[in-house]
Order: C-alpha cells, then structure tokens, then sequence
C-alpha cells in the first residue's frame, strides 16, 4: 500500500478520497442493463473526449489501462452519469434556460488593421456591400501577421467569447457589419454570419446533471469531513467499571 504522505506529494490523495465518496453514492445507483454495458465505452469517451483509435490507443497508454479495465471504469461512469441524471432530471433544464443565452454559437468573421481611416474606409465598402469579408480577406492577407487574427471563426459559444465581443453577437441580427472598433493596438471590424441557438439535447442534459452532480458530491465531502471533526473533538466519556 502507498504512504498516503507519497499520495499526496502526488495531488492524489484528494482525489482518492473524492472517488471514495462516489462510490458511497454509487451504492444507491441501480445495476446497468447488458445494452447499458454495451454503451458504456462509447458513451465514456466521447465524454472525455477521445474521438480516433489513434487517440484512444495513446489514451489508454497514458491512463495504464487495458481493455478490461477500460471497460470497468467506463461503466462506473456511466452509472454516475444516469444517477445523477435521475437525481436532476427536474434541475437541467431550468439550468439550461438560465444559461441558454451564452450557451447559443456564432458563426462570425473578423478582419483588424492598424490604421483608423482605413479600417472606417472598409467598414462603409461593407455596409455598403460594395465588397466582401472574403475579399478582404484576400485582398488585405499582409495584415494577417499582426494583431487579432482576420478570417471566419466559430461555431463558438457566446460564453467562449471575450464579453465584449459576446455582447455585439447578442443583438442576433446575421449579416449585420458592426463600425470598427479599438483592438490590439489597431482597429477590427465584425460581422456576424450565423446564429446557432442552443438545443437541450442528450449532451447537454448529460453534462448538466454531472455538474450538478460534481456539486452534490462536493457537498457530501463537505458534509462527512465536519462530520468527522465534531467527532474527534467530542470528549471520550471514561468506560464503567
């Protein structure tokens, strides 16, 4: 058994106790079906991420898993994941509609220069639809090297975005060209070209019940740690003789 000093010089030992208290919850979670089981790896990685069997190969190296174990872990995920989907259920998506305006992407493209009356020039051709973002682009490339980065960006969600940025998508109006404004040290122009509002889908519902979820279990950790301190503070009563 490993020294718990070794642990956590490590920064692992918070973690073991914090999977500890998991499974103290996950006693309560019922059984997986043979299908759940079948779901199980799939459904772990694309949580976590890993989307080639290249990537899951170097994964799963970096991780000392092999097939079994990778199997394992995976449905103690999955089982975490449907209890606390069952937990929320009635949570998600009022946490959904309380995000929804930064959880909605943005198509948008961008083009900065570093000099004031140019970059006005640019934005009354635009508005004007006397030329294109896509001309720019093409026509002014020696820019590219220096301050934001001109081109299309996104889908991206409104809550990735810098806030003042976020806030000109807001207006949700596609194609509108916004004046040039202060960046970088020069001027930058912006258009938004598409609006993908936010869907409450299996995913998102997913990953709002394991937030939720990763909240619960900060509050049973919480809960069992003072737990544990009124204990060892409580005065042992002398034993009858």
């Amino acid at each position: 058994m490993v020294d718990p000093s070794k642990l956590q010089s490590w920064g692992l030992l918070g973690v073991i106790e914090r999977e500890k208290a998991r499974d103290e919850l996950l006693a309560t979670a019922l059984p997986l079906t043979d299908e759940q089981k079948g779901q199980a790896i799939p459904s772990y990685l694309d949580a976590v991420g890993v989307k080639s069997e290249s990537e899951l190969k170097r994964w799963m190296l970096s991780e000392a898993l092999d097939d079994p174990a990778l199997q394992c872990r995976a449905e103690r995920f999955l089982r975490w994941q449907l209890l606390c989907e069952q937990r929320f259920r009635n949570q998600t998506s009022s946490l959904f509609l309380k995000r929804k305006a930064s959880l909605d992407r943005v198509v948008y493209s961008l083009h900065w220069v570093d000099d004031e009356a140019l970059a006005h020039e640019l934005f009354l051709r635009l508005k004007e639809r006397e030329c294109s973002f896509e001309q720019l682009f093409c026509s002014l490339s020696a820019e590219q090297n220096a301050g934001l980065p001109s081109g299309k960006h996104g889908p991206v969600a409104l809550a990735d975005l810098p806030p003042a940025l976020a806030e000109l998508m807001r207006v949700r109006q596609p194609g509108q060209v916004w004046p040039p404004r202060e960046a970088e040290g020069g001027w930058v122009i912006v258009q938004l070209e598409e609006l993908q509002p936010a869907v409450f889908n299996r995913g998102m519902r997913r990953d709002f019940a394991l937030e939720l979820g990763d909240l619960w279990l900060q509050e049973c950790m919480q809960h069992a740690a003072k737990k544990a301190e009124k204990t060892a503070a409580s005065p042992t009563l002398p034993r009858e003789v």
